[in-house]
């Protein structure tokens, strides 16, 4: 039961709003003689905005997934030079460019696995502070 000094929902509101402008299209078109057609243009562009609504909230949920993360991932990139250092040793000739990379890489693993363990640690303490 709604209370009279309530003021109505947003959505309630809303709700009537789109009721009025589909009411009052559905009566201009039955005076049509194109009527059907006119219809049917209406249909397709109420689909479009819904679409492209979608789209826009999907994005915007996809920036703030993105937005939350490091968008950069030391443990990625030192696997793929872990291997090319490997190769450049293999080669015999540039043993010492190669030794560089690697070391580089395993740098870059041991820095990947430390700030995945104090991440992991810090959204742990904020869950159990949110308790």
């Amino acid at each position: 039961m709604s209370d009279p000094i309530k003021p109505e929902s947003d959505g309630e509101d809303a709700e009537r709003s789109v009721e009025a402008l589909a009411r009052e299209l559905a009566s201009r078109l039955r005076n049509l003689d194109n009527r059907q057609e006119l219809t049917d243009y209406a249909v397709s562009v109420l689909r479009d905005s819904n679409e492209e609504a979608g789209q826009d909230e999907a994005a915007r949920r996809g920036f703030v997934k993105a937005s939350k993360g490091d968008p950069f991932n030391p443990i990625a990139f030192g696997i793929p030079l872990l291997v090319i250092g490997l190769v450049l040793c293999a080669t015999g000739i540039l043993v010492g460019p190669g030794l560089g990379v690697i070391g580089i890489a395993l740098l870059m693993v041991v820095y990947g696995l430390i700030v995945s363990l104090f991440s992991r640690a810090k959204g742990r303490g904020e869950g159990a502070q949110s308790r």
